[in-house]
């Protein structure tokens, strides 16, 4: 029952490794979802034209980031595989070096030299076990497998998209400034949302994950804005895209 449980909790900890491009996504595909609608729909008084809109750059965007992620995943696997194979190769051509290495990084954990030398021995009679202990304690190289390109790929593609739709739903029931309006107030409550999921998937404050979010993500917006609107009063000539 108690390792049914441990296999459980290994689970739950590696389905939650995607957060980074969970929140990515949805965070950035709002953000600039919400800010192309404003441009678009200040310039079109025709709700289609800024749901087309929208909608195009939804799956645009969404294979973008989605492929950005797939390259940036796979150039972090990749290097990370490489490091994994030379830390093993050190071990199997210098064991004694790597022994030492070992004994030094439980040392520093807290572990006695006593226990330290009894652990390292009865580790080197298993060179694989040993070999993992090596790469996980020395070089913080861990043995379990999180970096899937494909997998990050689709959570970003996904997530992006899902963020993206969600201010372009008032363009659908409302019109004029009105659907402006309220597809901010959404982008916003979904924003604080996102932030209060997080919080609770790391055990903290849902009012104050929530809040932090919202307020980390709008602020960066508005300051991307800000410095738009700086660039076309020095540069008049210069037209500066909403999203």
């Amino acid at each position: 029952m108690a390792l049914e449980v441990i296999q459980q909790k290994k689970q739950v900890i590696e389905s939650r490794a995607r957060i980074r491009e969970f929140v990515f996504g949805i965070q950035d595909g709002l953000i600039s979802t919400v800010g192309l609608l404003a441009g678009v729909q200040g310039a079109t008084e025709s709700n289609i034209v800024v749901i087309i809109t929208g909608l195009t750059a939804m799956f645009s965007g969404a294979i973008s980031m989605a492929a950005g992620s797939y390259l940036s995943s796979g150039a972090q696997k990749e290097i990370f595989d490489k490091e994994l194979r030379e830390a093993e190769a050190m071990a199997e051509r210098e064991p004694y070096m790597a022994a030492e290495g070992l004994l030094k990084a439980l040392a520093e954990e807290g572990l006695s030299k006593e226990h330290s030398y009894r652990m390292v021995k009865v580790l080197s009679q298993q060179q694989n076990v040993f070999l993992r202990t090596f790469q996980e304690k020395v070089f913080g190289l861990g043995s379990a497998e999180i970096n899937r390109p494909l997998q990050a790929a689709l959570i970003m593609g996904v997530s992006f998209m899902f963020g993206a739709v969600i201010p372009i739903v008032p363009y659908t029931v409302l019109r004029g400034v009105s659907a402006l309006y309220g597809s901010a107030l959404l982008g916003g409550l979904t924003l604080f949302g996102v932030g209060a999921f997080k919080g609770y998937l790391a055990g903290k404050s849902l009012l104050l994950s929530g809040s932090e979010f919202f307020i980390v993500a709008v602020s960066a917006a508005g300051l991307g804005y800000l410095i738009g609107l700086v660039v076309q009063y020095f540069f008049p000539g210069v037209s500066v895209p909403a999203g």
